[in-house]
């Protein structure tokens, strides 16, 4: 399931899917429009003859000057759009950064303009194609012309929406928003369950001995996109052992450097621990299709670009810092996944699942180092500690969020010297303190939700 996730996540981000399937449909409608000029009763254009021939020139010689105009044209304005769409990709990457490519490359407006034009194109080649065989004397295919002429106008319209579609799609609200609007769906499949039901029991499970162990190494290096935990469990049930997850998806991983060690009474048979290694997928990049996490990375490299002295963009750090807000506040609501697989009463597989606190570190550590002296930024990041304190899952990460407090704190001490300018903070991190009581303590030790 995971594999397929991440192949149907692939077609979507890709910039030939689409287009491909728009040239494949202009292919079927050019020889259905020719088939159903060739079925045409001979009566037809006695009728009709008239209005057509007042709207284009139907001899075999204007309608091959009018597919030739066409076709030349479209393909000319194609290769303008992808032009302009390689100097998008260009500033958008070096203004935010190289991972929002995906979200441009995978945006459904960009891909379908793209596919529009060569779909056109296609279509009045073919079309062409049938009239070079026909006589002078001979009509032409006048359904096939007539919607030759109105891909002509539809082309034009194309264009003009394609030009205010990459104007809005580079502004930076935008963006982020659609960074966030992307991964928000991520969120909701890996965590369904809004409610969280009681905290399992888990004083009865049992707990497999074993004195072999066996680890589980990676075939080769990049970016972990999936781990199929199912099917650990089954091999781990199959031999009574227990799987110890070390790496999860979204993290880099070296070849040969152990994923998982499985404990069992009897030693492993090779064959067995091939095949549990088959568990994980490899890429050369980070996904969302199993990898909740990614998301929250992308806002904060662009919060990080903008702060950085070079761009010093105060506007978009905020931005980004918002809708990290609503992601965390998404994930507050919600049940995050078990770090025990258990079956038939015995732990079979134990992870290092992320939970609330490392997403929340992994969407505010960077940012709030990057921000010294910031106040815009340090007064967001406390506004949303806030909502995360009122949030019905604010019990999971009490301990997380103090300890962001206690660091926003320091920074204010240290590089906001104005009273008038640290007060509102320090105003924001008295609510917040007496919204949870107490002060920060340190957090167990769990596992980062990505780099």
């Amino acid at each position: 399931m995971n594999r397929i996730r991440l192949w149907l996540d692939a077609l979507r981000t890709s910039l030939w899917f689409v287009p491909m399937l728009i040239v494949l449909a202009s292919v079927v409608m050019a020889y259905a429009l020719l088939a159903a000029d060739a079925a045409l009763p001979s009566g037809w254009w006695k009728h009709y003859g008239e209005w057509v021939n007042a709207v284009m020139d139907v001899r075999i010689r204007g309608a091959t000057a009018m597919l030739q105009m066409i076709g030349t044209s479209i393909i000319t304005i194609a290769g303008v759009v992808f032009s302009i769409t390689i100097a998008a990709f260009t500033l958008a990457a070096g203004q935010y950064t190289s991972r929002v490519l995906r979200n441009f490359i995978g945006d459904r407006g960009n891909q379908t303009v793209l596919g529009s034009f060569l779909g056109i194109f296609i279509y009045c080649m073919l079309v062409l194609r049938s009239l070079s065989s026909a006589s002078d004397a001979a009509h032409a295919p006048a359904l096939a012309l007539l919607m030759a002429l109105v891909l002509a106008f539809f082309a034009i319209g194309i264009l003009i929406y394609f030009i205010h579609h990459i104007a809005i799609s580079l502004q930076a609200t935008n963006v982020v928003a659609a960074i966030a609007r992307d991964a928000l769906p991520s969120i909701d499949h890996h965590f369904p369950e809004r409610f969280a039901p009681p905290e399992q029991d888990n004083v009865d499970l049992q707990r497999p001995q074993g004195k072999h162990r066996s680890a589980l190494r990676a075939r080769r290096s990049g970016y972990l996109t999936g781990v199929a935990f199912g099917t650990l469990a089954e091999h781990a049930e199959a031999c009574d052992g227990l799987v110890q997850v070390h790496r999860n998806a979204g993290e880099f991983v070296a070849e040969g450097e152990m994923l998982a060690e499985l404990v069992s009474p009897e030693r492993i048979e090779e064959a067995r621990i091939e095949s549990m290694r088959d568990a994980w997928s490899f890429g050369d990049q980070r996904t969302l299709a199993n990898d909740p996490g990614y998301g929250l990375r992308q806002l904060v490299d662009v919060a990080l670009k903008a702060l950085s002295p070079g761009v010093n963009e105060t506007t978009t750090g905020v931005m980004c810092v918002n809708w990290i807000g609503v992601m965390l506040l998404r994930m507050a609501e919600r049940r995050l996944p078990a770090q025990l697989r258990v079956r038939d009463g015995c732990i079979r597989v134990i992870t290092r699942a992320p939970q609330l606190g490392d997403f929340i570190a992994l969407g505010f550590d960077q940012i709030r180092q990057n921000a010294v002296g910031n106040v815009a930024v340090l007064r967001r990041l406390l506004e949303v500690l806030l909502a995360l304190s009122a949030s019905e899952g604010a019990h999971k990460a009490r301990k997380p969020i103090l300890q962001q407090a206690e660091a926003i704190e320091m920074l204010i001490r240290e590089s906001i010297p104005w009273e008038r300018d640290a007060r509102p903070l320090q105003d924001l991190l008295t609510a917040l303190r007496e919204r949870l009581g107490g002060d920060a303590e340190t957090p167990a030790e769990g596992k980062p939700a990505g780099e």
